[in-house]
């Protein structure tokens, strides 16, 4: 959920790029991240499988403006397309404020696009995330190949309903700005109406269950990515396990849902009372031309201030410091969740690759 760091007086939204196998969602990143035209990006972070990556990495869209008189940074991610690697699909979904479903246009795909929305929506419930309230985009990708399926037919069994669509060639950059201007518009659009997305329902978050194991489907395993750096590419190794080693248990606050910092009473005013025209004008625009495929935010109006009071930061060094260095150990259990979800599908990976040599 939005996260608000007082400390640096920014505001955090997650995006996620979801979707089946060797769809498009890396391609989607890279293509976003080698835009010449977006400034104030983190540094890229890849974690690898044998099969796909997830990516991730951060950017400021200094265009639009400031909310309650805070920075807003917009966060990218990616997830494994494979069944196997769901532990870790939920991991990263876990806080979006946003989804992009990257479906596969081609007409073989059909049951690998509507099996991955599946997932989708249960993934999310898991999460405490309403499926039909959270900002949802869809992208039909490859839509340059020959057995592509026409939008009616996609839209017949996806079922988009009033979530945008829009049609991409991410391997050739077609489509991929828009897909962002509308993620992130659709956003904007529930902070300015102050969505609650959070399945109250749900069961509490508690620590994700790394024993857990998927098979690997022909559907879903896909075909090894190409490495994007020059050379051959050294032979996975087996990991070595310390089977002395305690499992890592993350602390419930790290998994507690994040309040909506922009809920308020029906006496106070609403801290949107301003005006969002000028954003969604431009961020809402889906025009397929070469300059605004280059420039994602290229008619974003700048807004300086759009708040009289913003609320002021947290002041004192000791306050900052304990912020930091909580978000710092939040982080560093994260990690080390993720670590131990990679270890274990490596270890899997290996039996069942030796079980298939042994047939």
């Amino acid at each position: 959920m939005v996260l608000i760091n007082k400390a640096i007086n920014e505001v955090t939204v997650k995006l996620v790029y979801y979707g089946p196998g060797l769809c498009g969602k890396t391609t989607n990143l890279e293509k976003i991240y080698a835009n010449p035209k977006l400034d104030n990006k983190g540094k890229m972070i890849s974690m690898s499988t044998e099969t796909d990556r997830t990516l991730f990495f951060d950017f400021m869209p200094m265009e639009l403006g400031t909310i309650a008189g805070q920075k807003v940074r917009v966060q990218l991610y990616t997830v494994p397309g494979q069944v196997f690697y769901d532990a870790t699909r939920k991991l990263v979904l876990r806080g979006a404020d946003g989804v992009v479903f990257v479906a596969d246009s081609q007409s073989s795909m059909r049951e690998s696009n509507l099996d991955s929305l599946a997932n989708l929506k249960t993934n999310l419930r898991i999460n405490r995330i309403d499926p039909e309230k959270v900002a949802l985009i869809f992208q039909y990708n490859k839509r340059d190949l020959p057995n592509a399926a026409t939008v009616e037919e996609m839209n017949a069994y996806m079922k988009p309903g009033n979530a945008p669509v829009v049609e991409a060639s991410a391997i050739q950059g077609v489509g991929v700005t828009a897909t962002l201007r509308a993620a992130v518009s659709k956003i904007l659009d529930n902070l300015k109406n102050n969505v609650d997305v959070t399945l109250y329902e749900e069961p509490a978050l508690t620590a994700p269950d790394m024993s857990q194991r998927a098979g690997v489907t022909t559907g879903s395993a896909g075909t090894p990515k190409l490495s994007m750096k020059t050379g051959e590419r050294p032979a996975p190794q087996p990991p070595q396990r310390n089977t002395n080693t305690a499992p890592v248990v993350l602390p419930p606050e790290v998994f507690e849902p994040v309040a909506s910092p922009f809920a308020t009473s029906e006496d106070s005013a609403s801290p949107f009372d301003m005006n969002f025209d000028a954003i969604e004008a431009a961020v809402d625009s889906t025009d397929e031309s070469s300059a605004a495929e280059d420039d994602p935010f290229a008619a974003t109006a700048v807004l300086d201030e759009p708040f009289a009071q913003p609320e002021p930061a947290v002041a004192g060094n000791g306050a900052e410091r304990a912020e930091l260095e909580s978000m710092l150990a939040n982080a560093r259990s994260l990690i080390a969740s993720l670590e131990i979800a990679l270890d274990r599908a490596h270890e899997s990976e290996r039996m069942l690759s030796d079980k298939l040599a042994r047939l």
